[in-house]
């Protein structure tokens, strides 16, 4: 059997009315069903660059999901800017999925600055929890683990009354396991300090800067002393009209920002014990003497 294309449009009226002999909705021998284009699916939808495609709403424009240029309600896919999917209730912003490939929640207002994570979640509440993952069961059970192409590398379990965070040790990941080693000379030479951030200038706590320890425990520290990084910001916001179409799209810049480096105080408990045991070991010979 041939194809059959049917020219139609759809009216304001019921029904379905002839359009001039141009093809609206194309119906093929696979029962594909075409709209603005010959399908290669079985509903394919196509439209001009920045027009609406498709709109699933409420009667009041508070909820729903939509695929299209407008943002003001439902959800959209822009192709020409930065936003590809966005999902609307009670007519705030609930979820988007950017051209990046990002998924955020709550939108992308209050986000914090240099944000480049694949899952962003933007809250404006301070009394609530951003993350939440939970068991039915008291047991201990891993609500979390990080992988890598060698397995799995970390995980989070929870029991009845206690969280548990883990890193991989098992003596099988393992080889040129040494214990005589001086810990007592590394740790002499860690500076402790007391300090308060930039940002909370009212609160002082101890600690350690970042690159004076790399050099000592180096797995305990990300990143490198004074390292910089581009960041994306938008120069100017995009321009809508009256119907939250796009009219011009958002003129973005990039700039070098501070690429931080971090910590993991919990890497410094083996020199710790190290030096511990060597200093109890030293007072034992001086008591025997």
């Amino acid at each position: 059997m041939a194809n059959t294309t049917i020219p139609i449009e759809l009216s304001s009226t019921p029904g379905i009315v002839d359009n001039s002999n141009a093809t609206a909705i194309t119906i093929d021998s696979s029962e594909n069903v075409g709209i603005g284009v010959s399908p290669s699916y079985k509903l394919h939808i196509s439209g001009t660059s920045g027009s609406n495609i498709l709109r699933v709403q409420d009667t009041g424009n508070n909820a729903g999901i939509g695929i299209g240029a407008d943002a003001t309600n439902g959800a959209e896919i822009n192709y020409g800017g930065v936003d590809t999917l966005r999902f609307v209730n009670v007519s705030t912003e609930r979820m988007r999925i950017t051209s990046a490939g990002t998924l955020s929640f709550h939108g992308i207002t209050g986000r914090a600055t240099g944000l480049t994570g694949h899952v962003s979640i933007s809250e404006q509440s301070n009394n609530r929890s951003y993350f939440e993952s939970a068991t039915t069961t008291t047991g201990s059970t891993s609500l979390f683990g990080f992988m890598n192409p060698n397995g799995i590398v970390g995980q989070i379990f929870v029991g009845g009354s206690a969280t548990t965070y883990t890193t991989s040790s098992d003596y099988r990941l393992k080889e040129n396991v040494v214990t005589d080693w001086d810990a007592t000379t590394r740790l002499k030479q860690l500076k402790p300090s007391r300090f308060n951030f930039i940002g909370e200038s009212d609160r002082t706590v101890d600690g350690f800067l970042a690159h004076e320890v790399q050099d000592i425990v180096p797995e305990a520290i990300t990143g490198v002393k004074d390292e910089m990084q581009e960041e994306e910001y938008e120069v100017t916001p995009a321009v809508l009209d009256e119907d939250g179409n796009v009219v011009t799209e958002a003129v973005m810049g990039t700039r070098e920002v501070p690429k931080y480096q971090g910590i993991d105080q919990s890497k410094l408990v083996p020199l710790l014990v190290k030096t511990i045991q060597e200093l109890e070991a030293r007072i034992t010979t001086l008591e025997n003497a």
